[in-house]
């Protein structure tokens, strides 16, 4: 992952994080500009690195996607679509990225369900802050 790439997907990462904090929506007039400067980043790399970002997106987006179809209130077509975004920057490397933040949403919806004493099925929780904390040792290791 480029600098560029890195400083761009971490600036995404933070406007996403702020307004699902906020208003509980990742915009999508933001996944849609990280998008195409995703893949504006990749084209230099020539069709293979055009390619992968692009099937990266969508495979790495995928299992969420059904999981927001399956349970709409469970999860907002943002995240997957910010998710597609992370697979676009950082390809197959979005997985521990992905299962980082996904492990530390589920950690803090447990603590505040046992603090609550509500099912943990119905603690719900922004995932963008997650999700950008779970790129933090990805960002580190690209500087």
């Amino acid at each position: 992952m480029s600098h560029e790439a890195a400083a761009v997907l971490a600036l995404v990462l933070t406007i996403a994080s702020i307004t699902d904090l906020r208003d509980r929506i990742v915009p999508n007039t933001l996944t849609l500009a990280a998008t195409v400067a995703g893949l504006a980043l990749a084209f230099p790399g020539g069709p293979g690195a055009l390619i992968l970002a692009f099937v990266a997106g969508l495979i790495l987006a995928f299992p969420l996607l059904l999981l927001s179809l399956a349970r709409p209130n469970g999860m907002g077509m943002g995240d997957v679509k910010l998710v597609a975004v992370l697979g676009i920057y950082l390809g197959w490397n979005a997985w521990p990225v992905l299962l980082t933040g996904l492990a530390l949403a589920g950690l803090a919806g447990l603590m505040i369900s046992l603090v609550t004493g509500r099912r943990p099925s119905k603690v719900a929780l922004p995932l963008a802050p997650f999700l950008a904390a779970g790129f933090v040792p990805t960002l580190a290791a690209a500087f």
